[in-house]
């Protein structure tokens, strides 16, 4: 008799101590699901104003580019005075650099514009290989006094990518 009363008492303390254990489990993991997703919502946000490269009312997204992003350009604020032309270029060779892409801009026309593109190769603009677009590019802004905006084009893809960017020329 004392052996099943010892056994129905060990048994009822195990339950409730599984019983405790699940639920301040289920506790902890909310907290953390909770934190987690309050981190992500963070982080978008703050990549943004961390990685964002800006000169005056101009900026793009990043300071670096696998093959196959597109470059986003975001353009605030500009004073109706303000027209001139922003233009990339794509180093060449260490003294010299190509223009690839001008994008003229009016501030008494639009004072705040988006756009992207996406480097790429041409046979029309004689870009034939990865070779001649990865590395450091360059934005200059003609007409103002705004700094130039300095970004690079790695030589890689991102995993979803499949492309394979094959020589075009």
């Amino acid at each position: 008799m004392k052996k099943i009363i010892i056994i129905s008492i060990i048994i009822g303390i195990v339950i409730i101590g599984s019983v405790i254990l699940v639920n301040s489990n289920q506790g902890v993991e909310e907290e953390v699901t909770e934190t987690v997703e309050e981190t992500v919502e963070e982080t978008v946000e703050e990549r943004w104003e961390r990685e964002r490269v800006t000169s005056g009312p101009f900026s793009i997204d990043k300071s670096q580019y696998n093959l196959g992003d597109k470059i986003f350009i975001s353009v605030s604020d500009i004073s109706e005075n303000q027209k001139g032309q922003m233009i990339f270029f794509r180093q060449v060779d260490s003294t010299m650099w190509k223009e690839y892409l001008t994008i003229n801009y009016d501030g008494q026309q639009k004072n705040q514009f988006n756009l992207y593109f996406e480097p790429q190769l041409s046979e029309i603009k004689n870009i034939c290989s990865t070779n001649e677009i990865v590395g450091p590019w360059m934005v200059k802004f003609v007409g103002t006094e705004f700094a130039d905006i300095n970004f690079e084009l790695l030589n890689q893809t991102n995993s979803w990518d499949k492309r394979t960017f094959e020589p075009v020329c």
